[in-house]
Protein backbone atom coordinates (compact mmCIF):
# COMPACT_ATOMS: atom_id res chain seq x y z
CA UNK A 1 0.00 0.00 0.00
CA UNK A 2 1.28 3.52 -0.93
CA UNK A 3 2.55 5.67 1.77
CA UNK A 4 0.17 8.91 1.43
CA UNK A 5 1.68 12.49 2.21
CA UNK A 6 0.84 14.28 5.38
CA UNK A 7 -1.25 17.19 4.63
CA UNK A 8 1.44 19.92 5.44
CA UNK A 9 3.93 17.64 3.07
CA UNK A 10 4.81 20.79 0.72
CA UNK A 11 4.63 23.28 3.63
CA UNK A 12 7.64 21.38 5.35
CA UNK A 13 9.17 21.27 1.81
CA UNK A 14 8.86 25.01 1.37
CA UNK A 15 10.26 25.82 5.06
CA UNK A 16 13.25 23.87 3.92
CA UNK A 17 14.02 25.96 0.66
CA UNK A 18 12.91 29.40 3.03
CA UNK A 19 15.59 28.49 5.45
CA UNK A 20 18.01 27.08 2.86
CA UNK A 21 17.97 30.29 0.55
CA UNK A 22 18.59 32.42 3.64
CA UNK A 23 21.94 30.63 4.66
CA UNK A 24 23.43 30.20 0.75
CA UNK A 25 22.56 33.77 0.32
CA UNK A 26 24.47 34.75 3.34
CA UNK A 27 26.87 32.40 3.29
CA UNK A 28 27.01 30.73 0.08
CA UNK A 29 25.67 27.40 -1.22
CA UNK A 30 29.49 25.48 -0.88
CA UNK A 31 29.93 26.82 2.33
CA UNK A 32 26.95 25.51 3.88
CA UNK A 33 26.18 21.83 5.43
CA UNK A 34 23.22 19.73 5.80
CA UNK A 35 23.49 20.04 8.75
CA UNK A 36 23.58 23.70 9.39
CA UNK A 37 20.30 24.06 7.31
CA UNK A 38 18.74 21.47 10.03
CA UNK A 39 20.37 23.64 13.35
CA UNK A 40 18.43 26.66 10.89
CA UNK A 41 15.08 24.26 10.68
CA UNK A 42 15.44 23.23 14.26
CA UNK A 43 15.27 20.13 12.87
CA UNK A 44 17.04 16.66 12.27
CA UNK A 45 18.94 15.81 8.97
CA UNK A 46 17.32 12.76 8.58
CA UNK A 47 14.11 15.39 8.48
CA UNK A 48 15.78 17.15 6.10
CA UNK A 49 16.42 13.89 3.94
CA UNK A 50 12.94 12.83 3.97
CA UNK A 51 11.81 16.01 2.31
CA UNK A 52 14.96 16.51 0.13
CA UNK A 53 17.37 14.06 -1.54
CA UNK A 54 20.62 16.30 -1.22
CA UNK A 55 21.68 19.52 -1.14
CA UNK A 56 21.57 20.50 -4.74
CA UNK A 57 18.25 19.39 -5.18
CA UNK A 58 17.42 21.87 -2.04
CA UNK A 59 19.18 24.54 -4.50
CA UNK A 60 17.35 23.42 -7.92
CA UNK A 61 13.70 23.76 -6.01
CA UNK A 62 14.62 27.23 -4.89
CA UNK A 63 15.63 28.41 -7.88
CA UNK A 64 12.91 27.06 -10.19
CA UNK A 65 10.70 28.10 -7.80
CA UNK A 66 11.97 31.78 -7.98
CA UNK A 67 11.64 32.03 -11.78
CA UNK A 68 8.86 30.55 -12.31
CA UNK A 69 7.32 32.95 -9.81
CA UNK A 70 9.12 35.68 -11.94
CA UNK A 71 7.97 34.18 -15.37
CA UNK A 72 4.04 33.90 -14.06
CA UNK A 73 4.18 37.33 -12.60
CA UNK A 74 5.61 38.92 -16.06
CA UNK A 75 3.12 37.25 -18.03
CA UNK A 76 0.17 38.59 -16.11
CA UNK A 77 1.43 41.92 -15.80
CA UNK A 78 2.23 41.90 -19.60
CA UNK A 79 -1.41 40.51 -20.01
CA UNK A 80 -3.18 42.79 -17.76
CA UNK A 81 -2.49 46.33 -19.53
CA UNK A 82 -2.36 47.33 -22.60
CA UNK A 83 -0.12 50.04 -23.56
CA UNK A 84 3.72 48.92 -23.54
CA UNK A 85 4.91 51.58 -20.96
CA UNK A 86 2.65 51.06 -18.62
CA UNK A 87 3.13 47.37 -19.07
CA UNK A 88 7.13 48.30 -18.53
CA UNK A 89 6.05 50.23 -14.97
CA UNK A 90 3.92 47.05 -13.82
CA UNK A 91 6.69 45.12 -14.71
CA UNK A 92 9.13 47.05 -12.66
CA UNK A 93 6.90 47.62 -9.88
CA UNK A 94 6.17 43.44 -9.49
CA UNK A 95 9.83 42.95 -10.04
CA UNK A 96 11.26 44.73 -7.23
CA UNK A 97 8.07 43.73 -4.79
CA UNK A 98 9.10 40.07 -5.62
CA UNK A 99 12.75 41.04 -4.74
CA UNK A 100 12.64 42.76 -1.66
CA UNK A 101 9.73 40.05 -0.59
CA UNK A 102 12.02 37.21 -1.60
CA UNK A 103 15.44 38.34 -1.68
CA UNK A 104 18.18 35.55 -0.44
CA UNK A 105 16.20 33.45 -2.93
CA UNK A 106 16.93 35.97 -6.03
CA UNK A 107 20.49 36.74 -3.89
CA UNK A 108 21.20 32.81 -4.61
CA UNK A 109 19.95 33.33 -8.50
CA UNK A 110 22.66 35.72 -9.20
CA UNK A 111 25.27 33.92 -7.58
CA UNK A 112 24.82 30.25 -6.66
CA UNK A 113 23.22 28.92 -10.11
CA UNK A 114 26.70 27.59 -11.43
CA UNK A 115 26.89 25.07 -8.47
CA UNK A 116 23.65 22.95 -10.11
CA UNK A 117 24.30 20.20 -12.70
CA UNK A 118 24.51 20.87 -16.35
CA UNK A 119 20.68 20.05 -17.64
CA UNK A 120 19.54 21.94 -14.70
CA UNK A 121 21.41 25.13 -14.75
CA UNK A 122 19.69 24.90 -18.85
CA UNK A 123 16.29 24.87 -17.25
CA UNK A 124 16.60 27.38 -15.13
CA UNK A 125 18.45 29.88 -18.02
CA UNK A 126 15.79 28.78 -20.21
CA UNK A 127 13.24 30.22 -17.56
CA UNK A 128 15.41 33.54 -17.52
CA UNK A 129 15.15 33.16 -21.28
CA UNK A 130 11.33 33.59 -21.38
CA UNK A 131 11.32 36.46 -18.43
CA UNK A 132 13.89 38.29 -20.66
CA UNK A 133 12.11 38.35 -24.18
CA UNK A 134 8.85 39.47 -22.15
CA UNK A 135 10.59 42.18 -21.16
CA UNK A 136 12.54 42.71 -24.62
CA UNK A 137 9.33 42.57 -26.41
CA UNK A 138 7.57 45.09 -24.31
CA UNK A 139 10.65 47.54 -25.14
CA UNK A 140 9.94 46.37 -28.77
CA UNK A 141 6.48 47.94 -28.97
CA UNK A 142 8.38 51.01 -26.84
CA UNK A 143 10.25 51.38 -29.85
CA UNK A 144 13.36 51.18 -27.76
CA UNK A 145 15.98 51.03 -30.11
CA UNK A 146 15.30 54.21 -32.12
CA UNK A 147 17.74 54.42 -34.77
CA UNK A 148 20.31 51.10 -34.02
CA UNK A 149 17.99 49.01 -35.39
CA UNK A 150 16.92 45.53 -33.51
CA UNK A 151 20.67 44.80 -33.14
CA UNK A 152 20.24 47.31 -29.62
CA UNK A 153 17.42 45.89 -28.08
CA UNK A 154 19.29 42.97 -26.19
CA UNK A 155 21.86 45.54 -24.91
CA UNK A 156 18.83 48.02 -24.08
CA UNK A 157 17.05 45.14 -22.33
CA UNK A 158 19.93 44.22 -20.12
CA UNK A 159 20.88 47.32 -18.98
CA UNK A 160 17.29 47.39 -17.77
CA UNK A 161 17.55 44.38 -15.94
CA UNK A 162 20.92 45.67 -14.73
CA UNK A 163 19.43 48.43 -13.02
CA UNK A 164 16.94 46.53 -10.81
CA UNK A 165 18.53 43.17 -10.50
CA UNK A 166 21.37 44.13 -8.14
CA UNK A 167 19.64 46.85 -6.04
CA UNK A 168 19.60 44.19 -3.29
CA UNK A 169 23.38 45.10 -2.31
CA UNK A 170 21.99 48.66 -1.37
CA UNK A 171 18.59 49.28 -1.04
CA UNK A 172 16.78 48.88 1.87
CA UNK A 173 12.62 48.65 2.05
CA UNK A 174 12.96 50.34 5.19
CA UNK A 175 14.30 53.37 4.16
CA UNK A 176 12.60 56.49 2.96
CA UNK A 177 11.82 55.02 -0.59
CA UNK A 178 9.33 52.28 -0.77
CA UNK A 179 9.78 49.23 -3.40
CA UNK A 180 7.44 50.55 -5.54
CA UNK A 181 8.58 54.23 -5.63
CA UNK A 182 12.00 53.19 -6.46
CA UNK A 183 10.80 50.75 -9.31
CA UNK A 184 8.68 54.00 -10.58
CA UNK A 185 12.15 56.36 -10.13
CA UNK A 186 13.90 53.36 -12.03
CA UNK A 187 11.35 53.47 -14.95
CA UNK A 188 11.25 57.38 -15.69
CA UNK A 189 15.38 57.44 -15.68
CA UNK A 190 14.97 54.54 -18.39
CA UNK A 191 12.43 55.81 -20.05
CA UNK A 192 13.63 59.76 -20.07
CA UNK A 193 16.92 58.18 -21.23
CA UNK A 194 15.73 55.99 -24.41
CA UNK A 195 13.40 59.88 -25.35
CA UNK A 196 16.78 62.14 -25.07
CA UNK A 197 18.57 58.69 -26.85
CA UNK A 198 16.00 59.20 -29.49
CA UNK A 199 15.96 62.54 -29.74
CA UNK A 200 19.44 62.69 -29.89
CA UNK A 201 20.48 60.36 -32.59
CA UNK A 202 17.53 62.01 -34.64
CA UNK A 203 19.21 65.44 -34.31
CA UNK A 204 23.05 63.99 -35.12
CA UNK A 205 21.16 62.14 -37.98
CA UNK A 206 20.44 65.92 -39.87
CA UNK A 207 23.30 66.91 -41.98
CA UNK A 208 23.84 70.99 -40.35
CA UNK A 209 22.84 73.51 -42.87
CA UNK A 210 25.78 74.86 -45.20
CA UNK A 211 26.99 78.29 -44.17
CA UNK A 212 26.36 80.98 -46.79
CA UNK A 213 29.39 81.38 -48.87
CA UNK A 214 29.87 85.48 -49.17
CA UNK A 215 32.40 84.63 -52.83
CA UNK A 216 29.72 82.67 -54.42
CA UNK A 217 29.19 84.23 -57.73
CA UNK A 218 32.38 85.40 -57.87
CA UNK A 219 35.39 84.16 -60.39
CA UNK A 220 38.06 83.94 -58.02
CA UNK A 221 38.49 83.94 -54.27
CA UNK A 222 41.09 85.85 -52.31
CA UNK A 223 43.72 83.62 -50.48
CA UNK A 224 44.23 84.83 -47.25
CA UNK A 225 47.46 83.16 -47.16
CA UNK A 226 48.63 85.37 -49.62
CA UNK A 227 49.32 89.11 -49.99
CA UNK A 228 47.06 90.81 -52.67
CA UNK A 229 49.49 92.24 -55.84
Amino acid sequence: MARTRADDYEDKRALIFDRAAELFAEQGFSRTSIAELAAHCRASKSWIYHYFPSKEAILYEILHDHMTLLLRTAETEVGRHQEPETQLRALLRAFMAIYVRAQAKHVVLLAELGCLPAGQQSEIRGLERRVVDLVAGVLDRLRAPPATGRDALMPITMMLFGMINWTYTWYRPDGPIPPAQLADLAADLFLDGLRNASRDRARDACPAPRAADPYRGHESRPNPLRSPR
